[in-house]
């Protein structure tokens, strides 16, 4: 029998046979068999695991799950809204801007379009959606995606929002779905579809710090949900897969896209028509966007000083649960006596006129600085500043923090039209911001206190200093109170007052100039007031002594010290505008001046009432006949004198009694007045003294301060619904007030009296037929007969 002939030895097998060579059946059935063993055992691996992993969270070895006693406490911390005396939303103060709504209250097409977009099954399953399981887990375990909610139910996403995420490790997504799953089931246990809804849409963020619907209604669209239109609705459920990346005003192409794919899905799910889908797609993104109402939307200013006096007011009131309210998390209800309409005006009024007065300003001083070439003054700005201190305590030389100051980097500085952003070193910014004129305006009811607008700056953000309680000399609309003073000792507006300069030997030869550098003649007293003469004040109150107008002014209500020195005449002193305003008060209320009232009402959510104002107290700074008097003096400087252009410029018509005021150097502008019924003020100056216009004729009250208060009254009055507000004639109590001040304002003549002229000077009163000899009184009997002859013809 032949034998197979053998291989040489040393053949080589080539590379070419082997891959040639095909894997025999049998191999490839033993192969697959294998394959499917293990992802067999690797799905069962998975499986065990998983459900090891689920008990493991179910009995708390991960930490404790919310057990009912917290998903039945679920309560969002609802910011404290602040509303005007006419109902329109102010401000709030919250941790998390957040205002809660009803079910009633959501519209139907926000529920639809959320189901639509973030749970289409929400109203079939029972806090979990079992169908969408398998694609989570390839989501997040295979293809490791951290983002997960590709099958979060809204019960979920609502566990997930209320009680925070923890960390564990490779595990952390993985066990905080489970988590979430189970805490899910459980609160569909307790709540019904529509509460969990109700609770989502009070929860879920917007980003920017806005938590809820309704506050992002608010936020986008100014306006409550149930009046958002569908594509608003559309681009709010959009937001919620991503609040930054969809944000409107930050990405509005993004925004666009995102609300028209929640379009699609509500057209997909019928909520809405493909005609209409069609019609809402092609329409452009429209927001109202409108600024954060914590301490930077409207009435900033009134409601950072409002905070405490609001905690206070509420201190001693309790929950039903015994516990204290919280003003940041409770959701109250606060009413000011504060008319949105009227605020509006004041922000308009203010804002326009500083435009005007800063662009005077800059042009003024062009490159020089009111604090020359040295910088001592921004270094001790500086030194005020947080970032300062904070370098200062860590440790950081001189050196180094002057090296930081002095590094330019992007800067956000304040702008009229709205911030803007510069590069732009740390001292630079102090100095741009330094240069920045300061303004504050205040409206009261002149019969109760009660605040009607209140303006404490250009922008809290920036500037959150608030001169409507800051104290600064008040100039000359300080003369009232001395030329009280002069009528409470004695004097009359008719008597006539000398104006030549005087000094006071006493306070080292103080001797006051008038402002236009013009003396002599005689001013009455009420045309010492009616041009703001700085003698005529001058010689009142040494004839009436400091302590005598000092008492006038802590009647009207000026708090701080004032020094007992003639100086005071001329406004030296200081005070607020918030006490200046209630002064003037006194001018039309016969002498009465109310306490200050800003707060109308608070409530609880539930509408119970913490806090109701009561009549507001007014005492007695002057009697009624001496500010009638008064009252009728300072008409005349609207009418005639320092403020007459409220008439001329401004074209107001009803009864107006005020008085400007310039301090040295010009440093502070104000204006103070009063109506029948409302008593306003502006006060226009830099945040620093040194700040200020070289120019009195561009730096004084009635250029800076004035124009605010007559842009304010000319806007009220003309408005139908506002223009009652002001009253129109001031109530006379005295008939003869008038006739006693009905003389002229000045005279050339050194005699002035109509008595000492008649005795001593007869000729001037009766002409060449007066007696040669007047020291007898025969001769005034000849007179009347002569005059009742001459009147008789």
């Amino acid at each position: 029998m032949a034998k197979t002939p053998r291989q040489p030895a040393n053949r080589k097998v080539s590379s070419g046979d082997v891959g040639n060579r095909k894997p025999s059946k049998s191999f490839l059935k033993i192969s697959t068999k294998r394959i499917l063993k293990i992802a067999l055992f690797g799905v069962l691996g998975s499986i065990v695991a998983l459900f090891l992993l689920f008990g493991a969270v179910y009995i708390g070895l991960f930490g404790p799950l919310p057990s009912e006693a917290d998903l039945m406490g679920i309560k969002n911390s609802n910011a404290s809204e602040i509303y005007s005396s006419d109902k329109v939303l102010m401000g709030k103060y919250f941790v998390e801007n957040r205002s809660s709504m009803d079910f009633d209250d959501i519209p139907k097409l926000a529920i639809d379009a959320l189901v639509a977009t973030e749970d289409q099954r929400f109203f079939e399953h029972e806090g979990i959606d079992f169908y969408s399981i398998p694609r989570v887990v390839v989501k997040t375990i295979i293809f490791r995606d951290r983002s997960g909610g590709g099958g979060s139910t809204i019960s979920q996403q609502l566990i997930k929002n209320v009680f925070e995420r923890k960390r564990y490790g490779p595990l952390t997504v993985l066990v905080n779905k489970l988590r979430e799953n189970i805490a899910a089931l459980k609160l569909e246990e307790l709540y019904s579809k529509e509460e969990i809804v109700t609770l989502y849409l009070n929860t879920v963020s917007f980003g920017e710090n806005v938590f809820g619907l309704k506050a992002a209604s608010q936020r986008f669209f100014g306006k409550e949900p149930k009046n958002l239109k569908p594509e608003e609705v559309a681009m709010l459920i959009g937001m919620l897969k991503a609040n930054t990346s969809y944000n409107p005003r930050l990405h509005p192409e993004a925004a666009v896209a995102r609300r028209n794919t929640v379009l699609i899905l509500m057209e997909r799910d019928g909520v809405i028509g493909p005609e209409q889908l069609r019609l809402l797609i092609d329409k452009p993104l429209v927001i109202n966007y409108q600024k954060a109402k914590g301490q930077e939307g409207s009435a900033a200013y009134l409601q950072a000083t409002l905070e405490q006096q609001i905690k206070d007011l509420i201190k001693d009131q309790k929950k039903p649960d015994g516990s204290p309210y919280d003003l940041y998390t409770d959701g109250l209800r606060i009413e000011l006596t504060v008319n949105h309409a009227l605020q509006a005006k004041a922000e308009r009024a203010l804002n326009n006129h500083m435009n005007k007065v800063q662009k005077d300003f800059d042009k003024h001083w062009a490159d020089r600085k009111p604090w020359g070439k040295s910088d001592d003054f921004l270094w001790k700005e500086a030194k005020k500043t947080a970032k300062y201190q904070r370098m200062e305590k860590a440790g950081a030389g001189e050196k180094a923090i002057k090296d930081y100051f002095n590094l330019p980097k992007k800067t956000i500085l304040f702008g009229p039209e709205g911030s803007v952003v510069k590069d732009i070193s740390p001292l630079d910014s102090i100095a741009y911001h330094q240069l920045i004129l300061q303004a504050a305006f205040l409206a009261i009811d002149a019969q109760s206190g009660a605040v009607l607008a209140y303006v404490g700056g250009r922008d809290f953000s920036f500037f959150p200093y608030d001169h409507v309680y800051s104290r600064r000399q008040c100039g000359s609309t300080f003369k009232p109170f001395v030329y009280a003073a002069a009528l409470e000792a004695g004097f009359s507006p008719c008597d006539w007052v000398q104006n030549e300069p005087i000094s006071f030997p006493d306070y080292e030869n103080w001797q006051p100039a008038n402002s236009n550098g013009q003396y002599g003649g005689y001013y009455s007293i009420k045309g010492g007031l009616t041009y703001s003469v700085n003698t005529v004040a001058a010689r009142l109150i040494n004839e009436t002594g400091t302590q005598a107008v000092v008492d006038v002014a802590k009647r009207a209500g000026l708090r701080a010290r004032i020094p007992n020195l003639p100086s005071i005449a001329l406004g030296v002193a200081d005070a607020s505008l918030a006490e200046m305003v209630a002064a003037y008060t006194m001018i039309s209320q016969q002498g009465r001046r109310p306490e200050l009232i800003f707060i109308k009402q608070i409530s609880d959510s539930e509408g119970k009432v913490l806090y109701a104002s009561k009549a507001g107290k007014s005492r007695s700074g002057l009697e009624p006949a001496i500010a009638e008097d008064l009252r009728t003096m300072m008409q005349l400087v609207v009418d005639s004198g320092t403020a007459r252009s409220l008439r001329s410029t401004y074209g107001l018509r009803m009864d107006l009694a005020g008085k400007t005021g310039t301090t040295q150097n010009n440093a502070d502008g104000w204006f103070v007045a009063t109506t029948p019924r409302v008593a306003v003020g502006a006060w226009v100056g830099g945040e620093s003294p040194i700040v200020r216009f070289r120019s009195t004729a561009l730096g004084q009250g009635a250029s800076t301060a004035l124009p605010i208060v007559g842009a304010w009254l000319r806007s009220v009055s003309s408005d139908g619904a506002t223009a009652g507000l002001l009253g129109r004639n001031f109530t006379d109590l005295d008939p003869y007030a008038e006739p006693r001040a009905d003389c002229p304002l000045f005279t050339e003549q050194v005699g002035s009296s109509f008595i000492d002229d008649l005795f001593g000077n007869p000729k001037k009163i009766i002409g060449e037929k007066a007696p040669e000899d007047t020291s007898g009184g025969s001769w005034i009997n000849s007179l009347l007969e002569r005059l009742k002859k001459d009147k008789d013809e």
